[in-house]
C-alpha cells in the first residue's frame, strides 16, 4: 500500500465525537452531579494516558473541579484561594507555552480572520498570581468565569464545525446548545424587553398577580437550557449592561422604581434555580471593584459614582428585603446569615468605598452572627486607607524598590548570598513570549 494514500489514525480518550460533545454539554451544565460526573471522567482519561489530553480541555475540568469544591463549602478562604490560583495560572501559562504552535497549525475549520489571544484581563491575573500580592476570591472566581467563557467560545464550540455539526443538525442545537453567544443574548434581551413593557401595564393597572415575570420564566425555560454560559449571558445582561438600572441614574436618586419593575423577574428566577442568587451577588459585588484607569487631572472620586452606589443599594436590597426572602431560602436551610457572612469575606478581600459601605450596613442590621468581629474587621480596613486606592495602581520601577546585594565571604572562605529573589511589584506590561530587552545582540 502506498504510504501517501493510507490513512492517518488518531487515538483519543473518547469514543467518538458524540462521547466528547456529551462531554462538553455536562461539563456546562447547571446540575452539580453531572459537571462532577464529566470532571471524573477528564480525570480517569488523564490517568490513563496523561499527555494524551488536549491542554485546552484539561483546563476546563481542572477549573470546573475547583469550582465544584467551592461550592461544597468545605475548604478555608485561603485554600479556595491557592486552587483557584493553581488552575488559572495552569491554564493561562500552558496556553501561552503553546499559542505558537497553535498558530502555525491552524485547524482548516476554525473561523477566518480570528486568532486565538487571551483577554488582557486573565493574562494580567496570572501575572498578579506569580510575581505580586494573589488577588482576593471575588477576582479569581470572576476570572475562572471567564476562563470558562472563552475556553467554550474558542475551544467547545468549535467542536461543532471540527464534527461537521455546524446549524445544520437541529437535534444536536437543542440537545448541546450549540447557538453563538450573540444569538443566545439577542433572543434574551427580546424576552427581558417584553417583560419590561408587560410589567410596566402591570403596574399601571395596580395588578399583583405578577403574570408578567412568570411568562417571562415560562419562555426562558422554554428557549434556553439550564447551564452555565446562559446564566452568565442573562447576568451580562442585568447587571454588566445595566438593565436592573434606571436609565438616567444620579448621585442619591432612589432605586424603588428598579426594584418594583425588576424584583419578581429576578425572585423567580432565582426560586426556580433557573439563576443562582450567588452568583447574582457576586456578578454585584464585582460591579462595587471595578476601577476606571483615569488621568490624575479627571479622576473619578469613587463615592460619587452613581453606577456603584446603584449596585450597593441593589445587593443591599437582595441580602436583606423581605421580596428576597424566597430567594435566599433557596440555597439552604437557614441559609440568610451565611450568604451575608460570605458577602463580608468577599468585601473585606478586597476593600472598596462601596464594599465597606455595604458591610456596615448588614452589619447595622444585626443579622450578622459575630458582628462585633466583624465591624473590628471593617474598622481595620478603612483605617489602612485602602479605599482611596481603589480607583488606580501606582505604578512602582522595581530599581527602586530593592537593589541587587552583593555576596559576602564568610570566616571559613565560602559564599553566602544575602538576598534571594525579589517580586517585582508595579503594574505589568504585556511582552510577546520571546521578546528579548533592548540592547541584546544575538549570539554570534
Amino acid at each position: 500500500m502506498d504510504s501517501n494514500n493510507s490513512s492517518r489514525f488518531v487515538v483519543t480518550a473518547w469514543r467518538n465525537g458524540h462521547e466528547l460533545l456529551q462531554l462538553r454539554h455536562d461539563l456546562y451544565c447547571s446540575e452539580t452531579l453531572r459537571r462532577e460526573k464529566a470532571v471524573n471522567k477528564v480525570f480517569a482519561w488523564r490517568l490513563r494516558k496523561p499527555d494524551a489530553l488536549p491542554l485546552l480541555l484539561e483546563s476546563t475540568a481542572d477549573i470546573v473541579d475547583v469550582i465544584l469544591q467551592d461550592e461544597r463549602g468545605g475548604l478555608q478562604h485561603n485554600a479556595l484561594r491557592l486552587l483557584y490560583a493553581t488552575a488559572l495560572s495552569r491554564f493561562v501559562t500552558g496556553l501561552a507555552d503553546t499559542q505558537i504552535d497553535l498558530t502555525r497549525d491552524r485547524p482548516s475549520w476554525f473561523p477566518a480572520g480570528k486568532s486565538l489571544q487571551l483577554p488582557l484581563s486573565l493574562l494580567e491575573t496570572r501575572h498578579r498570581i506569580v510575581h505580586r500580592h494573589l488577588p482576593s476570591l471575588a477576582e479569581l472566581k470572576r476570572a475562572a468565569a471567564d476562563s470558562l467563557e472563552w475556553l467554550w467560545e474558542w475551544y467547545w464550540r468549535q467542536l461543532d464545525y471540527a464534527f461537521e455539526t455546524g446549524d445544520a443538525d437541529g437535534e444536536a442545537e437543542a440537545e448541546f446548545g450549540l447557538e453563538t453567544r450573540a444569538a443566545i443574548k439577542e433572543k434574551l434581551q427580546a424576552v427581558l424587553k417584553s417583560y419590561v413593557k408587560e410589567r410596566k401595564n402591570e403596574i399601571k393597572q395596580r395588578r399583583q398577580d405578577n403574570k408578567a415575570a412568570q411568562t417571562a420564566l415560562s419562555t426562558y425555560t422554554l428557549h434556553f437550557s439550564a447551564n452555565t454560559p446562559t446564566q452568565r449571558v442573562l447576568l451580562d445582561l442585568v447587571v454588566d449592561d445595566k438593565m436592573i438600572l434606571p436609565t438616567d441614574k444620579k448621585l442619591g436618586s432612589s432605586m424603588s422604581g428598579a426594584f418594583l419593575i425588576w424584583t419578581p423577574l429576578l425572585v423567580a428566577f432565582c426560586t426556580s434555580s433557573t439563576l443562582s442568587i450567588n452568583a447574582l451577588v457576586t456578578r454585584l459585588l464585582d460591579q462595587l471593584s471595578v476601577f476606571k484607569v483615569s488621568s490624575h487631572h479627571d479622576s473619578i472620586v469613587d463615592s460619587d459614582n452613581p453606577i456603584k452606589e446603584a449596585m450597593y443599594t441593589w445587593l443591599l436590597h437582595i441580602l436583606t428585603s423581605s421580596d428576597w426572602a424566597p430567594a435566599r431560602r433557596v440555597v439552604a436551610v437557614s441559609a440568610e446569615k451565611k450568604m451575608q457572612e460570605e458577602v463580608l469575606v468577599q468585601i473585606f478581600s478586597g476593600p472598596c468605598f462601596w464594599g465597606l459601605k455595604l458591610a456596615e450596613a448588614l452589619l447595622d442590621k444585626g443579622d450578622v452572627a459575630s458582628a462585633e468581629s466583624w465591624r473590628a474587621v471593617l474598622v481595620a480596613a478603612r483605617s489602612e486607607g485602602e479605599v482611596e486606592g481603589d480607583d488606580m495602581e501606582l505604578d512602582v520601577e522595581a530599581e527602586s524598590i530593592t537593589a541587587a546585594l552583593p555576596v559576602r565571604r564568610t570566616e571559613n572562605g565560602s559564599q553566602e548570598k544575602i538576598q534571594g529573589p525579589v517580586k517585582v511589584l508595579g503594574m505589568w506590561k504585556s511582552r510577546p513570549i520571546g521578546w528579548i530587552p533592548e540592547g541584546w545582540d544575538d549570539d554570534d
